[in-house]
């Protein structure tokens, strides 16, 4: 008996040092994978600011991926029931390009704004869309190469702003 005990516990410890090996692989290729998620992200949207390819044209470069960029939208993705103005409002939203959004925001804002503002305002504004701050960061940059937003810098810090005139408001005489 006593045999079989220390069997089980040699079993046991070569068990739990095989876990930890493997968790530690897992957790390597985890960071490698966000790393590469992020990275793809970051170049989808630099692509569609410079006017290419939309994300949604893009074959998805993982299993997981796949199943997420081309699930069906179901009726709980838009408020309201189909054919009201929230529901219209919505898809309306839903069809706007990163680069739309991005110009949008940033032609309503009095003064400019850092990437994480206009990145976290945006998901405010659109909480079914996936915004990532790296995606917008790399949005604004195409946007002042291609001359339709400023950059300015204070410090450390690097703020964006549109380039476009601002509207200017009528008064009621």
């Amino acid at each position: 008996m006593s045999q079989y005990i220390a069997r089980v516990e040699q079993d046991l410890t070569h068990n739990a040092e095989e876990q930890e090996r493997i968790g530690q692989e897992m957790e390597g290729l985890q960071q490698r994978l966000d790393a590469l998620q992020r990275e793809r992200g970051v170049l989808l949207g630099v692509r569609q600011a410079l006017g290419g390819q939309g994300a949604d044209q893009v074959a998805p470069s993982t299993p997981a991926a796949a199943s997420e960029e081309t699930a069906p939208r179901g009726p709980t993705d838009a408020p309201g029931e189909p054919g009201t103005p929230e529901a219209h409002q919505a898809r309306k939203a839903s069809e706007l390009t990163l680069v739309d959004l991005v110009c949008g925001h940033l032609a309503g804002q009095s003064e400019p704004r850092s990437a994480a503002e206009v990145s976290a305002d945006i998901a405010r504004a659109h909480p079914g869309r996936r915004i990532k701050a790296t995606v917008v960061r790399a949005t604004l940059e195409a946007l002042v190469a291609q001359g339709r937003a400023r950059r300015t810098k204070r410090g450390r810090s690097v703020f964006y702003s549109s380039s476009a005139p601002a509207r200017a408001t009528r008064s009621s005489d």
